[in-house]
């Protein structure tokens, strides 16, 4: 019998009061009220306000909320902090992303409409409740003048297409994500056996033992649901506001910050008022130079370790809301961007990439062995590897969302004959990596077929450790054209003597779904049977790496204009 715990609301603090803001269809929202330097909320000085708006608990302990707003509270801010609509104490259905932004919007006019808000409203936060923020400013209230969002997206959860015929490969964490979060007010903690087959089973005993079902989940099957988030064009075309978007190196949600921020920068109104922060963290804030991370470091069951990390948390918000209100600092004097370079220190820059940005190219080659090269191989040659769906490559960690809290040693992996590892030479002194990452595959493979890609930091001693990683799906069939597999972005000083490494593969487990046989559902089905893949190495259009200032919707384009696309 599976294992699984009911997590309700948490209780007020008593430095909060608790109010219900009615949404404009009469459906009222829990928030929590905190009011800066006054003891009697009757005396509170008008003020700006942080809004918060989340699905975990404005009091539970997963996300801090009282800490966080005791430590704006110090920086003489008011905070609201408010439970999304159906979730913990707020009313309405329980029903993923389909109304924040009228809600947001809503609460707003709540907030300015109260004596101790002074007419301006920022907001800030992580995953959800960084997608919150971003709704709202598509919900266009004039009262919010900044949002922070980090490690989040205006397309968060979605599987992204890119209109050369690759999508994204499907996320597990969707799914159950609206099995834990999404299936009424509380949320539920449990461990599916991703073992089970089809991959549904482990799911459906899970509803069986609780008794009720999450609708969310039910409608991705039945093509019924409701949630379909506006896309970044409603947020292009919404009112700019300053925008200052918290990105993490190791972040499994950094595909929709950075398809936003590509977006905003090509949009001249938006480009002016966006700021960027690139952190050497993953999705639930573990740092780089913690990882693996000890007890005296998890900031989630540690209170010295989350005090600690709260002014590198909370600070950059804070200076940049300051700026854009005029109450200090300069908005124009801060930096456009500022990155954190793996294993080294930070950088700033007016633009990403920055100007410094790599230039690399790493051509693969397979004489006599897998390898990445400063030359193409003269000659075309193909290179295959077969992938069995029933035994997959298994992913990185235990929690892709917390990868660096047991950042693995990748290097058994690479020793699997159905992963293709490239490795380069090492490297003679500390080598700075920077800017985007792109691989152009020319692949062979039919409409339907999963590949996925991983770079690495392969130590002296023969550790490899995840640097960054891409994935696409075939939606048309591919005979040894380009394919684009976007790795996304990197700061990360390869250190005197590491190697570079690049390993490509048919399968991510469980963080990714696993192929099917064509017209299949990979959550209902049993999975494929084995398949040949191939890539074609050399020659004058040879596959390569490149890091520093290519971007992929360029290289997408260049592909159709030779006819590579469907």
């Amino acid at each position: 019998m599976l294992t699984v715990s009911k997590i309700g609301p948490g209780d007020v603090p008593p430095d909060a009061e608790q109010v219900m803001i009615p949404m404009r269809d009469g459906v009222r929202l829990a928030a929590d009220v905190y009011l800066a330097g006054a003891a009697d909320p009757a005396g509170a000085r008008p003020n700006a306000v942080v809004l918060v708006r989340l699905p975990y608990d404005k009091n539970g302990v997963y996300c801090f909320m009282p800490v966080i707003s005791r430590y704006f509270l110090a920086r003489g801010y008011h905070v609201v902090v408010q439970d999304v609509r159906g979730k913990y104490r707020s009313e309405g259905a329980t029903e993923f992303g389909l109304h924040e932004a009228d809600d947001g919007c809503d609460t707003i006019q709540w907030i300015t409409g109260q004596p101790w808000c002074d007419g301006d409203v920022v907001m800030w936060g992580d995953s959800y409740y960084g997608y919150t923020t971003i709704a709202a400013a598509i919900g266009g209230h004039p009262a919010l003048k900044a949002v922070a969002p980090r490690v989040t997206g205006s397309q968060l959860s979605m599987t992204l297409e890119y209109g050369d015929g690759t999508r994204d490969v499907e996320q597990t964490a969707r799914k159950f994500y609206f099995a834990s979060h999404y299936v009424d007010a509380d949320r539920y903690e449990w461990a599916p056996d991703w073992s089970r087959r089809p991959l549904r089973a482990a799911f459906e005993e899970f509803f069986e033992q609780l008794g009720k079902r999450s609708p969310n989940f039910d409608a991705e099957f039945t093509g019924e649901s409701r949630f379909v988030p506006p896309p970044v064009k409603a947020l292009l075309e919404s009112r700019p506001v300053p925008a200052l978007y918290t990105i993490g190196w190791f972040d499994n949600c950094a595909v929709w910050s950075w398809h936003d921020v590509r977006a905003l920068s090509r949009e001249p109104e938006w480009a002016e008022r966006l700021y960027l922060r690139l952190e050497a963290i993953d999705h639930e804030n573990y740092w780089l130079g913690h990882a693996p991370v000890a007890p005296r470091d998890d900031h989630a069951s540690a209170p010295a370790a989350l005090e600690r990390m709260l002014p590198r948390y909370l600070d950059p918000a804070i200076e940049f809301f300051d700026a854009v209100l005029g109450r200090s600092g300069d908005l124009a004097a801060l930096p456009r961007v500022r990155y954190e370079v793996c294993h080294g220190g930070w950088g700033e820059s007016d633009a990403w990439p920055p100007p410094q940005a790599s230039g690399l190219e790493y051509y693969l080659s397979a004489d006599p062995v897998p390898a990445l090269t400063a030359e193409a191989p003269p000659q075309e040659s193909p290179l295959r590897w077969t992938h069995d769906p029933s035994d997959p490559v298994p992913s990185a960690g235990a929690n892709p969302f917390a990868s660096l809290f047991d950042r693995s040693d990748l290097s058994s992996i690479g020793r699997r004959e159905d992963v293709l590892r490239f490795t380069g030479p090492a490297v003679g002194e500390d080598t700075d990596l920077l800017g985007t990452v792109t691989l152009l595959l020319r692949l062979t493979a039919p409409a339907g077929a999963h590949v996925h890609t991983r770079l690495l930091d392969v130590t002296p001693d023969g550790g490899a450790f995840l640097v960054a990683k891409g994935q696409i799906r075939l939606d048309v069939p591919l005979s040894g054209e380009e394919a684009v597999v976007d790795l996304q972005n990197i700061a990360y000083r390869l250190r005197a003597g590491h190697r570079l490494a690049l390993d490509i593969m048919g399968s991510d487990f469980p963080e990714y779904v696993t192929e099917c046989p064509a017209g299949a559902d990979p959550w209902s089905g049993p999975p494929g049977e084995p398949v040949t893949r191939e890539i074609t190495l050399g020659g004058s259009r040879p596959s390569c790496l490149r890091i520093g200032r290519w971007q992929p919707e360029q290289l997408r384009r260049a592909r159709e204009r030779r006819g590579g696309g469907s």
